[in-house]
């Protein structure tokens, strides 16, 4: 038997795998399908090869491409083609593209790129008898991960689990732990950046058949919806306004600008003196009949105000400058905030602070963009860890075993009749263990007119994550994400049954002055993370339900 890991990334998807008796997890090749990439060690090991997926697929009316084989073609910018599908994912973007074979959500196209990754592999992996286990980010909500378990369904995979990035990547960790050792791990991907203080349980434990002797406890975490997508939008557009494009023509060739900024930003990335020419006419590739569009800028990695700190807007005769794009839009500060946001919740839920920490841990291939590993070796000195950030979510997916907790705040909607508003009552935390006790939590429910005769129960997952406000949609015409202007920093509800609540019948009816304590609801979760309730009617002296299954946490 062996352990399989599927990290699907905004950008890149990396599946791994380990067999029994090998000492490292190793990832898997597709020929034609995946891009060879050295991994990059800190530690002073051996580079490895890390075999990358492009998160891409292009459905031509007789094929479907994925991949490096729509790269090769060079269909990235195809109207056909379909990129950063997980960030649709996980906003819920329901608009879909029209492609030769019908029309493409973000979903569908996740989907059939998965399968498709995932089949090609199937002389080297076993559906039937490996067990497989997905990661997704830390706030990402149940819809995705139930998106991840049907898929794992229609390839009968029978052995599925879920794991969030950040503890995966804590437990590809090399180096020798103790008991008392504390991690800040540093998911900065494509789509999201993801921030967890985790410490390791060295227990041994038995996952299965294999016996694991590291488990990952997370004591605090925060995200936010910012990556490197973000960075190559605001480069190609820096370029665009630098040169005078006009609007017809920066939405025709936002897809290609995206892309060369995307490549900008790596050569950026990779050398420190690096000037870069980014580049945007027919001699580079791009076909545009009407000769607009065209022309060239050489952008500089820093330049002397913003490593000074200092800004100036793209409409100012500055020099293009990638450092003083990312200092505009207060990159770093954003950054830290999300890293200053997971360390307090550790502080408040585990009382661990900052002088606690025994290495941070960095992952993603954003992590590798200078101003992030500046701002980290600042704020760490001496503990920051760079361990091949291109696989180590996948290579601790297939190492760890997952503590049952849940990974979310979850609420039921209830009714202030004093002030005459819906409000949020807390129902279980992040970090509970299921299954729970029973009646864990005990609430009452409350009508909120006379005369009701059911109350209905909704339940809400509640993220932290810093997320954008979006003005209309997501995807513009041709399938590109559309930046949002806003950002809302406050919670974040979801609803997980609105579509069927669970409903409590009142008999008699409601009378407001006298059923305030009426209904008595004990909830709690059990083994397969199912929220159960029983309900007993104090003035008609019965219990309505016992342990009704209300939704999956």
């Amino acid at each position: 038997m062996s352990r399989v890991a599927v990290d699907f990334g905004t950008g890149n998807t990396v599946v791994a795998r380990w067999r029994d008796g090998e000492e490292e997890p190793a990832t898997l090749e597709v020929e034609g399908v995946t891009v060879p990439t050295r991994g990059r060690r800190q530690d002073g090991g051996a580079e490895r090869t890390v075999h990358l997926a492009p998160s891409v697929i292009h459905f031509d009316a007789g094929r479907t491409l994925i991949g490096r084989q729509v790269t090769a073609e060079g269909l990235e910018d195809h109207p056909e083609t379909i990129r950063w599908m997980k960030r649709g994912v996980a906003y819920g973007v329901t608009k879909r593209k029209k492609t030769a074979q019908g029309h493409k959500g973000p979903a569908e196209a996740g989907a059939e790129f998965l399968r498709r990754l995932l089949l090609y592999l199937a002389e080297e992996i076993s559906f039937a008898d490996d067990e497989f286990t997905f990661t997704a980010p830390v706030e990402a909500f149940e819809p995705f991960r139930d998106w991840l378990a049907r898929i794992a369904e229609s390839l009968g995979i029978r052995r599925a689990r879920f794991l969030d990035e950040t503890t995966a990547a804590i437990l590809a960790h090399q180096g020798a732990v103790r008991p008392q050792d504390r991690f800040l791990v540093v998911d900065f991907g494509c789509g999201t950046l993801d921030a967890a203080a985790v410490r390791l349980d060295l227990a041994a434990r038995q996952s299965g058949e294999v016996p694991v002797e590291r488990c990952a406890v997370q004591l605090g975490q925060a995200g936010r919806e910012l990556g490197g997508l973000d960075i190559d939008r605001w480069l190609a557009d820096d370029f665009a306004a630098r040169l005078g494009f006009d609007p017809d023509t920066r939405r025709r060739l936002k897809a290609t600008l995206i892309r060369k900024a995307e490549a900008a930003k790596i050569a950026l990335s990779e050398d420190p003196l690096a000037q870069v020419e980014l580049r945007s006419d027919r001699a580079a590739g791009d076909f545009d009949p009407t000769g607009s569009g065209t022309g060239s800028l050489t952008y500089a990695q820093s330049c002397d105000a913003c490593e000074r700190g200092l800004s100036s807007p793209a409409s100012a005769p500055s020099p293009p400058c990638f450092g003083c794009i990312l200092l505009e839009k207060e990159f770093a500060r954003n950054v830290r905030d999300t890293i200053d946001r997971a360390l307090e919740n550790a502080a408040i839920k585990a009382g661990m602070r900052r002088s606690d920490l025994t290495a941070v841990v960095v992952t993603g291939g954003t992590s590798l963009v200078p101003a992030v590993r500046r701002l980290l070796d600042e704020a760490f000195a001496g503990k920051v860890r760079c361990d091949s950030p291109f696989d180590a979510v996948a290579r601790g997916a297939c190492k760890g075993w997952v503590a049952p907790i849940l990974q979310h705040d979850y609420a039921v909607e209830s009714y202030d009749a004093g002030q005459k508003a819906y409000r949020f009552q807390p129902l279980f935390s992040a970090g509970t263990e299921y299954p729970t006790p029973p009646a864990a939590v005990r609430l009452w429910a409350r009508g909120t007119f006379d005369g009701m005769t059911r109350i209905g129960i909704q339940v809400f997952e509640v993220s932290k994550i810093e997320r954008r406000t979006l003005e209309a949609s997501l995807v513009d015409e041709g399938g590109a994400l559309i930046d949002a202007s806003k950002v809302s920093s406050g919670d974040y509800f979801v609803c997980l049954n609105r579509e069927n609540p669970t409903f409590i019948p009142a008999d008699p009816p409601i009378v407001l002055a006298r059923d305030a304590r009426r209904f008595l609801c004990s909830f709690r979760v059990d083994a397969d993370r199912k929220l159960l309730v029983t309900v007993q009617d104090q003035l008609a002296g019965r219990t309505l339900f016992e342990d009704r299954a209300v939704v999956r946490l």
